[in-house]
């Protein structure tokens, strides 16, 4: 397997939440992760930005904090649209939860520097009462999440979203890989898909010797620590393939 540089797709593992520059928080503690000051560090402390620096190659980041299934589809297919070669591309996605949902606002912008494809209201930031979400979206969110979700829902989310993957890799020739980071719903057997049957937050929670605090945040993302396991991952499943 041969890639010019790896791109990512998924929710706030992948995106790296909660990796914080120390030299940041110590001249503001109320820092953000989420500041554009702190790319660096998380770029570079994250799994993904630890894969590409293992191969030596550039990377892009297009994990959302919050994002949904959805928000993975429709950002990737943005992606698809400006790569001018995604076939020489790494490609990796680390699936969240399936009862999440994302919507598209045309007019939404959270920060000055938000990139031309972040247009999503997401239901996790209605549940936890983000002030970015707009009051007709919140209720919109909550209408829908009353009247259609459930378990059957989330299954049909699930697979569309793997099936259409692999299906646009097949045709397209893209080097892809999908994982889970939330448990997976349904047992499906996709070339593309790696580790079945296995997500990172479950191995975390079930980590030898009850140590999950020595591997994630206070907001249950995965620290320093937590993003080297994941990375050490997937580089000894890349080099598998490899060979």
């Amino acid at each position: 397997m041969k890639f010019k540089k790896i791109v990512g797709f998924g929710d706030s593992w992948m995106f790296g939440d909660e990796l914080l520059d120390p030299e940041l928080q110590r001249r503001d503690p109320d820092a953000h992760p989420c500041l554009y000051e702190n790319n660096v560090y998380r770029d570079s402390h994250n799994f993904l930005g630890l894969v590409a620096q293992h191969y030596g190659v550039p990377m892009e980041n297009f994990g959302i904090a919050g994002g949904s299934m959805q928000s993975s589809m429709w950002t990737f297919l943005w992606w698809l649209d400006h790569e001018p070669e995604p076939e020489k591309c790494l490609i990796l996605i680390g699936h969240t939860d399936s009862d999440r949902l994302s919507f598209y606002d045309p007019n939404h912008v959270s920060y000055a520097n938000d990139p031309p494809w972040n247009r999503f209201i997401h239901s996790t930031w209605v549940e936890y009462g983000s002030s970015v979400v707009p009051q007709e979206f919140r209720t919109m969110v909550k209408q829908q999440l009353v009247l259609t979700n459930c378990l059957e829902l989330c299954r049909l989310n699930y697979q569309q979203t793997l099936l259409s993957f692999d299906g646009i890799a097949a045709r397209r020739n893209l080097q892809m890989m999908q994982f889970q980071i939330m448990p997976e719903d349904v047992k499906l057997d996709l070339p593309t898909q790696i580790w079945p049957g296995f997500s990172t937050t479950i191995w975390f929670r079930d980590h030898p010797g009850n140590q999950k605090k020595e591997l994630v945040m206070p907001g249950g993302h995965p620290n320093e620590i937590g993003h080297i396991m994941i990375a050490d991952k997937l580089i000894s499943t890349i080099d598998d393939v490899t060979m």
